[in-house]
């Protein structure tokens, strides 16, 4: 009998069924086969790391859980190492349960709708071909490095907040070191995009309003005690903001890139048919899910996928896993453009299904739209690079080359 049929959760000389780690080496150098073994064999893993947490793997599984926030809270943190608990920055409305929650989502939902979405269209193609400008000429980049970490900020920052361009530039850097940096340089690099978000905050708070998404957050809800909320409330609900749009879009639109080189029967489709490009980015989301999973405490004893977890014990719920579950969706790991999923768990589920899922798909749509209007014959130079941040999976390093073209602007 060879280790793999004795052990199936042993790969890459990691145990992932009995010690399984976010963070570890074995699994984001198996990233996919983990997944895929973890769905098959053993829907409920465990990890010694942190003090020990749960990952829930299987769509039905991770639905549930995701629904039953009375069950499963969020308000301890969503990071194996529940650093929430010591005082320092949160992601609101991330980690609250309802009614607070539900009270932040309603004032905040009417600036991410779909109809309010579709008039930061132009804005966004602005920004997109600033950038295609930037790279369009040499004939090769580091797609991360030049586009797909840039977008983002971009629109968050410019589109969003009204950033003047001259300022993006240390913002960005801020930004990028905070969410794809070394351990050792994000710490430092969260407080100084905390401090730069303090001050627009304040700065707002003084101007007049301008009807946007900002004047709902300095406005803010009740809190838990009924009383109005506190400013660093209002900083965590743009800490969060932030944070759900910049690193998460950076690696759809990398895997994009990615999949479209290596897949050239399907860029001709979508390049002849426009039609299918929504359909297209909504599965390049699902495949490539950028958060692997997102945690919460058990409140009391409950059984997941025949596993017993006591209250108290933390659970990481996977979306990425959930969104490929071949009993959710047949062929799971196939980019069908001819497919329409009844819903997309990259997305996550329940009551904190990301708020910001339109302004994502809308990045998607414009910078495909673009790419294959400007970009074309892109071939990969070199294996891609990837990571995992704790709860997320990052594409650090795309090095693409293509038919050099002009500049537009």
């Amino acid at each position: 009998m060879t280790t793999a049929e004795s052990n199936p959760g042993l790969i890459g000389g990691r145990d992932h069924f009995s010690d399984f780690d976010l963070d570890s080496p074995e699994f984001n150098e198996n990233y996919d086969e983990v997944l895929d073994t973890l769905l098959e064999k053993c829907p409920v893993a465990h990890s010694k790391a942190f003090g020990g947490y749960w990952f829930v793997s299987r769509a039905e599984d991770f639905r549930r859980c995701a629904s039953d926030y009375e069950t499963f809270t969020t308000t301890h943190g969503f990071e194996p190492s529940r650093s929430n608990e010591e005082g320092g920055l949160k992601l609101y409305p991330l980690e609250l349960d309802p009614p607070y929650h539900t009270r932040w989502r309603s004032a905040l939902g009417e600036y991410f709708s779909p109809r309010a979405i579709r008039s930061r269209t132009d804005n966004i193609r602005e920004h997109t071909n600033f950038l295609l400008d930037e790279l369009i000429e040499s004939g090769e980049c580091d797609f991360v490095d030049k586009f797909a970490a840039q977008l983002p900020a971009r629109v968050f920052f410019g589109s969003f907040l009204g950033v003047a361009f001259d300022e993006l530039t240390f913002i960005q850097k801020a930004v990028d070191d905070a969410m794809r940096g070394k351990p050792e340089v994000r710490p430092a690099a969260w407080g100084t995009v905390s401090e730069w978000l303090i001050s627009y905050l304040k700065q707002r708070e003084a101007e007049p309003p301008r009807g946007d998404f900002i004047d709902a957050v300095l406005t803010g809800v009740v809190d838990e005690t009924g009383e109005p909320c506190p400013f660093e409330h209002k900083l965590f609900i743009m800490m969060d903001m932030m944070a759900g749009g910049m690193g998460t879009t950076s690696h759809v639109l990398a895997s994009m890139v990615h999949h479209l080189a290596t897949t050239p029967g399907v860029r001709q489709r979508i390049a002849d048919d426009p039609s299918l490009r929504p359909l297209y980015t909504e599965e390049i989301i699902r495949v490539y899910a950028p958060i692997v999973a997102v945690g919460r405490t058990a409140t009391r004893d409950v059984e997941v996928a025949g596993t017993q977890i006591k209250a108290g014990e933390f659970v990481m719920l996977s979306q990425a896993a959930a969104a490929i579950d071949p009993r959710f969706v047949p062929d799971p790991r196939t980019v069908n453009i001819d497919r329409k999923a009844e819903v997309n768990l990259a997305f996550s589920y329940g009551p904190h299904r990301c708020i910001g899922a339109h302004i994502g798909r809308l990045q998607m749509n414009v910078a495909l739209d673009e790419l294959l209007r400007r970009v074309h014959d892109i071939e990969i130079v070199e294996t891609p690079v990837y990571g995992n941040s704790s709860v997320a999976r990052n594409m650090d390093v795309l090095k693409i080359r293509y038919t050099p073209g002009k500049r537009e602007y």
